[in-house]
């Protein structure tokens, strides 16, 4: 079992800051998830499915709102979220990947 605890982001969380093992695993994890946004936006086929993701599937531009349901409008809530989380790690790690996925993915409806 490992020692690393993850938050929701699963980003590993040191228990002992101390414990120089924790601290070195925590780090080369951040690391090894960053590497692996920067192979999937790295082709065009990787920003294409992730524009699906985060605009389809995830609903980024639409109302969670559903009148009368509050567990459908929490459900709608908790995609865009997820939706939120994968731009913004984009935006931030990968900014030229991000506008080229956008230009890309352009609807000119």
């Amino acid at each position: 079992m490992s020692k690393l605890n993850h938050t929701r982001h699963t980003k590993p969380m040191v228990r002992d800051s101390n414990d120089e093992m924790q601290v070195k695993a925590a780090l080369d994890g951040e690391k090894d998830r960053e590497k692996d946004l920067a192979f999937i936006v790295a082709q065009p086929r990787g920003r294409r499915w992730l524009h699906e993701v985060i605009y389809q599937m995830c609903h980024l531009d639409s109302l969670s709102h559903v009148p009368g349901d509050t567990h459908s409008t929490a459900f709608n809530e908790g995609a865009r979220s997820v939706g939120q989380r994968i731009l913004s790690e984009i935006r931030v790690q990968h900014h030229d990947a991000f506008i080229k996925m956008m230009e890309e993915n352009r609807s000119d409806e």
